[in-house]
């Protein structure tokens, strides 16, 4: 998106939201701007109408990029907690000597619920009732949780995720600076 679509978006929404205090400035547009530009002008212009017709109070940029998730994110992409559950326990019925063969056959959801094809072996030396209910319950807390994360994720610009995941590898040089160009701003500026 140009900085020309952007305020194309601005105007819209302080027409719509009148309060001085939202995009109050320069400052305030070149941030917004800096941390919405990954996204293509059509989707952030759609999400902010949706948004406009949605709620009451001015967005803020998480608000607009949830609205964009929301838009962007296909009907059918995520099974339901008991359709992974079904799929992985017909993997665990196959698992006493083909557990990685079963667990490379798994969505890559269901693969980081269950951590390994050990554990899906493991499960498969379990009595039925515990697998039913004890591994049932633990897989549906940790497939939850890795929904919820992807949710997250696809709500957060590209470059910024980039960043965070090289942080979580140690990789933290120049973090400072990166952060900055991120934002619309300069490095070397004071803030």
């Amino acid at each position: 998106m140009t900085d020309r679509e952007f305020m194309i978006i601005v105007k819209g929404l302080k027409a719509v939201y009148t309060d001085p205090k939202f995009l109050p400035d320069k400052d305030a547009m070149e941030v917004w701007f800096g941390l919405l530009k990954d996204l293509p002008y059509k989707v952030l212009s759609t999400a902010a109408q949706k948004y406009m017709m949605q709620e009451e109070y001015p967005p803020t940029i998480a608000g607009l990029r949830k609205k964009v998730a929301e838009i962007t994110a296909p009907l059918s992409e995520d099974m339901s907690e008991l359709e992974a559950w079904a799929l992985v326990k017909k993997a665990i019925s196959n698992s006493g000597y083909y557990a990685t063969e079963e667990f490379n056959k798994l969505p890559e959801l269901c693969q980081k619920a269950i951590g390994n094809p050990a554990n899906l072996r493991e499960m498969s030396m379990m009595p039925t009732d515990t697998v039913n209910s004890v591994e049932q319950s633990h897989f549906i807390r940790n497939y939850r949780a890795q929904l919820d994360r992807k949710r997250a994720d696809s709500q957060i610009a590209p470059e910024v995720l980039k960043l965070i995941h090289s942080m979580r590898l140690g990789g933290t040089p120049g973090i400072e600076g990166q952060a900055q160009r991120q934002i619309g701003g300069n490095a070397d500026e004071n803030v």
